[in-house]
């Protein structure tokens, strides 16, 4: 009987495994279908936004040596103003002396990093499926596929997402609150280079971001905006679109030239009331969805696989024997820095979405406060690059000297 099943393998759900593998347990992934993501003749629509403390985690694992360095943009600088006041302000890691902020990478390229992560450790066992329905007793856990084949395994990680069939088998709820916006997302080029400047300008339907790629010219863009605006800029042919994209963005980069297709989802806020029930546990967005005008979404769910991972090490193979106290030690390390991030994200986006005189006067002096404020400026940058807060040993600075950008 395996140690660990984890159910999902994509970026968290294949961290999850290795660092599960790594700790000495038996360890099998299921997922949905078959990983071999293809990269892309030009840049990947989806995006991630990696902190410092997330690099050291993939480190760790070996993954991120697995990387294409081509295809890696790290941003030093970053730069967040009010479009309706124009207050900014403006973050910079050398000011606590490290070498970025974080790393911009195309989903394709880190999924094929994790997915060869794991090639590279035989003894972690892959089946592909769907899961039809659930077992749990006193000592294991049992899923039954839909083609009839069954996994026990004395833990389950649900690592399959927002919308987790494990979580519901688990008959574990989620609170859900949609957002009144979806997000357009672009790779489009600028007029002028980036310089690897991260920049996010907040509209009064939602914040629009520039996020650099590697090519100094093109950015990733994740424009919030109501659904209907959305449908209507998916409308638009490419002319229109990077006009009124150069206009909402007050040409900061200079014209945007071209663009991408684009896409567009909903936007949601999501957490589960408990992290576990019997044998099954969850990780990432199966247990958390945060706004994504700060990029952490990931990142909260790598620190989660890191945390289980340091949890289940400690507890050894014992603690699976009845493995709430180790789900119930992770969920209590976990809940507050997700619930404060939960609270950040959503209290900013309202902040900025409230049209009041009053709240724009608020939101103008807070930025240039916080501007002219260097410790609170560095303590903002310290949480944004993942190095505050009870970390894993994994994920904290100290842990990745060997580590250069």
């Amino acid at each position: 009987m395996l140690d660990w099943l984890i159910v999902g393998n994509g970026v968290v759900g294949a961290t999850t495994a290795c660092l599960l593998a790594d700790a000495g347990f038996s360890v099998a992934v299921l997922d949905s279908l078959e990983r071999v993501p293809a990269m892309p003749e030009d840049w990947d629509l989806r995006t991630y936004s990696l902190t410092p403390a997330s690099r050291r985690i993939l480190s760790a694992i070996g993954v991120w040596p697995l990387l294409d360095a081509q295809r890696i943009a790290p941003y030093a600088r970053m730069a967040v103003w009010e479009a309706a006041h124009g207050a900014q302000i403006d973050f910079d890691a050398g000011r606590l002396a490290q070498p970025a902020l974080g790393y911009i990478l195309e989903q394709s390229c880190l999924l094929r990093a994790v997915q060869a992560g794991l090639s590279a450790r035989p003894r972690i066992a892959r089946y592909t499926g769907t899961v039809a329905s659930l077992e749990q007793t006193a000592e294991s856990a049992t899923l039954t596929l839909a083609s009839g084949q069954r996994l026990q395994a004395r833990a389950l990680v649900a690592c399959d997402g927002p919308d987790s069939p494990l979580r519901q088998l688990a008959g574990m709820g989620c609170e859900v609150q949609a957002y009144p916006q979806q997000a357009v997302i672009a790779n489009v080029e600028t007029g002028a280079p980036h310089d690897f400047i991260a920049r996010q300008c907040f509209l009064a339907e939602g914040p629009l971001a520039f996020l650099p790629l590697p090519d100094p010219r093109r950015c990733s863009i994740v424009w919030s905006m109501s659904p209907a605006a959305a449908e209507a800029t998916l409308a638009q042919d490419d002319a229109a679109f990077t006009a009124a994209l150069g206009r909402a963005f007050d040409h900061r980069l200079g014209p945007v030239l071209s663009t991408s297709a684009r896409l567009a989802f909903p936007l949601r806020r999501q957490h589960a009331p408990t992290y576990s029930e019997g044998r099954v546990v969850l990780v990432g967005d199966a247990a958390h969805v945060v706004h994504p005008l700060a990029g952490q979404g990931l990142n909260l769910g790598l620190l989660d696989a890191a945390v289980l991972a340091e949890r289940a090490n400690a507890a050894g193979p014992a603690g699976l024997e009845s493995p709430a106290p180790l789900f119930r030690r992770y969920e209590r390390q976990r809940r507050g820095e997700v619930l404060a991030m939960l609270a950040a994200t959503d209290g900013l986006n309202r902040l900025f979405l409230y049209h009041a005189p009053w709240a724009g006067w608020l939101r103008s002096a807070g930025l240039a406060l916080t501007q002219r404020l260097a410790p609170m400026k560095q303590l903002l940058m310290a949480h944004a690059m993942g190095d505050l807060g009870d970390l894993p040993q994994v994920a904290r600075l100290q842990a990745a000297s060997n580590v250069h950008s």
